[in-house]
């Protein structure tokens, strides 16, 4: 393979069409908050109990210290690799290839969650209005996954307006739900007459700091795709002010969102053993809360929302992977197909394509070979991606940090502690993944992804690709 050059920010002929709405939307949607409030606080529930917005309102500040260090990076190296890009630019074409290749991978990882969750909300959906006779899981998620490749290849601000749309009425009705849920229990119609509020935010004596650390991973994952607009820096219009602005506002609401959602569903649900054991349980957080307290209607609507979360999801995720790849590749072997545009100089389709069928391929491959079922796999690829995306942070904070030291002017360099501080967050995350290890798929899930983060350190040393 030829030569990676030592900036791997170079431009080419994306048409710079996309203004703040659209960045916003590729932003929201890649982040999902619907789908991510469906879904995500289950599983760290049975580490930490009721401190789900504990978790959250922590999960928002590191967050943001990482949101700080894609907006100065942005700001300075605006490019389709995100942080392929960035990190070629300040720590060099090797550490940039590792960053951007765990990134795709995460990405890749990121659209089997949103084509699974498709799958999912739509057969929950299909049981409940025809169950005599519906097609599977599997048949929908092969849907979703259609459509996605279908809106993939549109132009990008068409597809980035779907996005925001899909979205912003998504979480309208999110958090109309949840104040009215929250009116209710502190009127006395919830399931505790006198609802601990503060008993979400302070932790008892039987809660580690490890296992606050281990529930911030799914926090991290709530998060992960705020930074797929990073990967438009050569389609928005004006990259250095607008890409920076989305970044940090879309965390910033977005941490104020999930905090708000998960307070209203741990107090819905209950915070004593019987609730919290419900709460765990859910398939669907929204759906099930709405059905508690406003009947089915209520719940049918916020499924109905989550699938097209989902589909939003699915679709931010495959533009991002698609722009990594695709910017990867135009400095890897510039004579690929996949490193070209369409004949409008919009998107990259075929990468597009060749994204989606990957992330439809590996949905496959846990349903079929290892005979995942339900909702599992939407918990494996979501583990597999925002472990990847941690790598790719780690990269960038650091990158971040570096360039503050370098800067010439020395002003500013107080600021050093916000990437040291997001560093060491991210490190001390991925160990408590690590070790102890867990049972079963998520003791193997951690390696699996290490091995894919050094692929390309081994390609560089068997010289398949020259350093």
């Amino acid at each position: 393979m030829s030569e990676v050059p030592q900036n791997g920010a170079r431009r080419t002929s994306f048409l710079q069409g996309l203004g703040v709405r659209e960045a916003i939307g590729v932003s929201l949607a890649g982040m999902g908050p619907t789908l991510a409030m469906n879904l995500n606080p289950q599983e760290p529930s049975q580490h930490v109990g009721r401190l789900i917005p504990l978790v959250f309102l922590l999960s928002t500040v590191l967050v943001i210290m990482v949101a700080w260090c894609f907006a100065r990076l942005s700001r300075l190296h605006p490019n389709a690799g995100s942080a392929f890009g960035f990190v070629s630019a300040v720590m060099g074409p090797r550490a940039g290839l590792v960053a951007g290749w765990a990134l795709l991978g995460s990405y890749l990882c990121f659209g089997m969650v949103g084509i699974s969750g498709f799958g999912l909300f739509r057969g929950d959906l299909a049981a409940k209005f025809h169950p005599a006779h519906h097609p599977s899981v599997f048949f929908f998620t092969l849907v979703g996954a259609l459509l996605v490749a279908v809106l993939s290849v549109t132009v990008a601000r068409l597809a980035a307006l779907a996005l925001i749309t899909l979205e912003g009425v998504a979480v309208a009705v999110m958090l109309a739900l949840s104040a009215a849920v929250i009116w209710q229990v502190l009127h006395g119609h919830g399931p505790q007459g006198d609802p601990p509020i503060r008993d979400l935010f302070i932790p008892s004596s039987g809660i580690s700091p490890s296992a606050i650390t281990l529930a911030l991973s799914f926090g991290f994952l709530s998060f992960a795709g705020f930074e797929m607009v990073a990967t438009m820096g050569e389609e928005v219009r004006r990259p250095t002010f607008t890409i920076p602005m989305v970044l940090l506002g879309t965390v910033i609401g977005g941490g104020v969102v999930y905090t708000f959602v998960t307070t209203a569903e741990v107090l819905g649900f209950g915070t004593d053993p019987v609730g919290m054991a419900r709460f765990a349980a859910s398939h669907s957080l929204l759906g099930d809360l709405g059905c508690m307290y406003f009947g089915r209607w209520c719940g049918d609507l916020l499924d109905i929302l989550a699938t097209f979360s989902a589909l939003g999801c699915g679709l931010a995720s495959v533009m991002g992977a698609s722009r990594v790849l695709f910017a990867m590749l135009r400095e890897l072997a510039p004579s690929s197909r996949l490193a070209r545009l369409s004949a409008g100089g919009s998107s990259p389709v075929l990468a597009s394509l060749c994204v989606i069928g990957v992330a439809f391929a590996g949905y496959a491959t846990m349903r079929l070979v290892f005979h995942a079922s339900g909702s599992v796999p939407f918990f494996w690829a979501s583990t597999l991606g925002v472990l990847g995306l941690l790598v790719a942070y780690l990269l960038v904070v650091l990158s971040a940090g570096l360039s503050l030291l370098r800067d010439p002017s020395k002003e500013g360099q107080w600021q050093v502690m916000i990437p040291a501080i997001a560093a060491l967050s991210i490190g001390y995350t991925l160990w408590v993944n690590v070790y102890p290890a867990q049972q079963g798929a998520y003791g193997v899930i951690p390696w699996i992804v290490l091995g894919w983060c050094l692929l390309p350190v081994f390609l560089m040393g068997a010289g398949m690709i020259r350093r």
